[in-house]
């Protein structure tokens, strides 16, 4: 007697959306004429001011989520997923995905081409008003992966927003303006060395991972994108007694880049020359030597004299 063949029930591995996802990222075509469509069928155009340029390749867009090395358990939140060329890769590999999108229109037209996916959430709305902690709390997950091609034009207000949120953040991916990237990564005493660099430094390990052409987008913009890893820093990798004491000092010395420390320092901190002198000394650092050829450890040391100058004082 023959047994009967029982069908085999498909599982979903745990923590993963179903390979419908994955498949239809893969397969579904797009690329500008696709994005055209969408946008035209809905009366929707590029919108510069929200610094709308739309990933059109594919390939690059399954290359950035794996360079994102999402895990299974990740509760991912998506920067303006647009028309979501990211957004199904993403969904593919996170236990969820919240995309939050500023553009009311797209949020819908997402709203509709996510809709049988319950582990998918569209948020109508400006990323830099959210609470990423709520959002932690909402979805019962210590940290996030935050991700997303970022409009160029609000580029350091996201990674403050990020960095101010830090401790429910493990890391964020980020498709930024490929000469941003080069600021960010660059080394003490070269011309894209500045107060954004040590900024970055002092809240995150950064990883410069891939660049992306403009050929990539649709509107093409002037420049190329570099897709950079933030991993969050629980503690910054240097101990000041005041964070803007620290940043006055930076940004002044920035302000005046080709200006001695001795009279960067003058200003931002309202002090002589002489009384500059003794603080250097006390820092062991150089007043003559420009604030463009300084470490963030060695900035540090110069918040620390500074501060322990102001408490003497105060002392008197």
């Amino acid at each position: 007697m023959r047994r009967a063949h029982k069908k085999p029930v498909a599982t979903d591995h745990p923590g993963r959306i179903s390979n419908y996802v994955r498949d239809r990222a893969v397969l579904e075509k797009t690329g500008p004429k696709r994005v055209r469509e969408i946008l035209a069928a809905r009366g929707l155009a590029p919108r510069r001011r929200f610094g709308q340029n739309f990933l059109v390749r594919p390939d690059l867009a399954e290359r950035i989520v794996e360079h994102a090395h999402v895990r299974e358990d990740d509760v991912v939140v998506e920067i303006g997923p647009g028309t979501g060329a990211l957004t199904a890769h993403f969904a593919s590999r996170a236990r969820h995905l919240i995309a939050i999108e500023k553009d009311t229109g797209l949020a819908e037209f997402l709203r509709e081409e996510f809709a049988e996916l319950p582990r998918v959430s569209i948020e109508p709305g400006d990323f830099l008003d959210s609470d990423l902690a709520a959002l932690a709390a909402r979805y019962q997950t210590p940290k996030l992966l935050v991700a997303g091609n970022i409009p160029y034009n609000i580029t350091t207000p996201v990674i403050e927003r990020i960095f101010a949120q830090h401790a429910v953040v493990r890391v964020a991916v980020l498709l930024v303006q490929k000469e941003y990237a080069e600021r960010l990564a660059a080394a003490a005493g070269t011309p894209a060395y500045g107060a954004l660099t040590l900024f970055a430094r002092y809240h995150a390990l950064l990883e410069p991972l891939m660049t992306v052409p403009a050929s990539a987008f649709w509107p093409r913009p002037d420049v190329d994108s570099m897709l950079v890893r933030f991993f969050l820093r629980d503690e910054p990798p240097v101990t000041v007694p005041s964070e803007e004491l620290l940043f006055r000092i930076i940004r002044g010395s920035f302000h005046m880049r080709r200006k001695q420390l001795i009279n960067t320092l003058e200003e931002s901190l309202e002090l002589s020359k002489d009384k500059i002198e003794r603080l250097c000394r006390h820092a062991g650092i150089v007043p003559t030597r420009r604030g463009e050829t300084l470490t963030l450890d060695e900035f540090a040391k110069l918040a620390r004299a500074a501060a322990d100058y102001a408490g003497a004082k105060a002392a008197e």
